[in-house]
């Protein structure tokens, strides 16, 4: 309803018409970046999400885009049987009435509680993607929320040695136990060497730390999205010195040397296939009913060390 004030709503839901279907909601993922953003004041105006979104104010809405739920009665046309868990970019809620084309399947192996992850996982590949790691490369992750760490996850899987560097002891030990081959860090003086820095702290004032970590021309990645928080940034000195690449990444869109043959579907579906990895269940913190969700917002907008990522469960 505006910042820091959050509000569950009764609405009736509609039968579902030809082409949709009844989603009745098993878990969502609470995004600790943008979603956080919006509760504390801290998002632009106007917000579009590249989700169909176009509303010019940013209170009151509805937020969300990692909901898993089970199928429960379809329109005609819709071949999603009954009972089949699905994915969408859907806000946070018991129950939708959703497109048939909305809806990704899951297989039985990924569990709800982790499939929450897909959305973030799609963020985490476009943003290796558009790193373009080479094998052995130095990379430096700077930042252990869900997004650095997912990043870090899949940049160790393409062969390079990474070092994430993250204050929270409870970050920390999550991204030790889904990436066992990373450096992770509470903190260090900046080298110079890296080959690749990805920005994933969410703070703008860590860019000029994301500087120093790059050697001679060297990327610098921002996977962070800012909001309206506004930092200097430093571009007369080592930036300019060592030929710099900086690179922003952004899910809503493909890299243009993968069009030719990779389209949001074919992403989808490797990300699905990531998710089968059991190690991911160590990003989460407890589970909070959804009736509990104006409680478990005001913990995360002041806890000081939580978990990168959390779940609203509906049953």
């Amino acid at each position: 309803m505006g910042p820091r004030r959050l509000e569950i709503r009764e609405e009736a839901l509609p039968a579902p018409k030809a082409g949709e279907a009844l989603v009745r909601g098993l878990a969502s993922c609470v995004s600790q970046g943008t979603e956080m953003l919006l509760y504390k004041g801290e998002g632009p105006e106007p917000f579009d999400v590249s989700l169909g979104d176009t509303s010019v104010a940013t209170y009151p809405r509805r937020y969300g885009y990692a909901w898993v739920g089970e199928v429960e009665e379809v329109g005609p046309g819709v071949a999603h049987p009954l009972g089949t868990r699905v994915f969408a970019l859907a806000p946070h809620g018991d129950a939708h009435v959703l497109r048939a084309s909305e809806l990704k399947a899951l297989p039985k192996a990924v569990p709800a509680t982790r499939a929450v992850l897909a959305a973030n996982l799609e963020t985490a590949v476009t943003c290796a993607w558009d790193a373009e790691p080479n094998f052995g490369e130095r990379c430096v992750v700077l930042g252990g929320g869900v997004v650095g760490t997912l990043v870090a996850w899949v940049l160790a899987r393409s062969g390079t040695n990474v070092t994430l560097v993250e204050r929270s002891a409870t970050r920390r030990a999550a991204a030790s136990a889904l990436v066992p081959s990373a450096r992770v860090i509470t903190d260090a003086a900046p080298d110079g060497r890296a080959d690749l820095v990805v920005e994933a702290t969410g703070d703008p004032r860590v860019l000029d730390t994301a500087i120093a970590w790059a050697g001679f021309e060297a990327r610098v990645v921002v996977a962070s999205f800012y909001g309206a928080r506004r930092a200097p940034v430093d571009l007369g000195n080592a930036f300019h010195r060592k030929r710099l690449t900086l690179r922003a990444t952004q899910v809503s869109s493909l890299p243009p040397k993968l069009r030719p043959r990779w389209d949001m579907e074919r992403r989808l579906d490797l990300v699905v296939d990531l998710l089968r990895e059991e190690r991911l269940d160590s990003l989460f913190g407890s589970p909070t009913d959804f009736d509990r969700a104006p409680q478990l917002y005001e913990e995360l907008a002041r806890q000081p060390d939580p978990s990168p990522a959390h779940t609203l469960l509906y049953r």
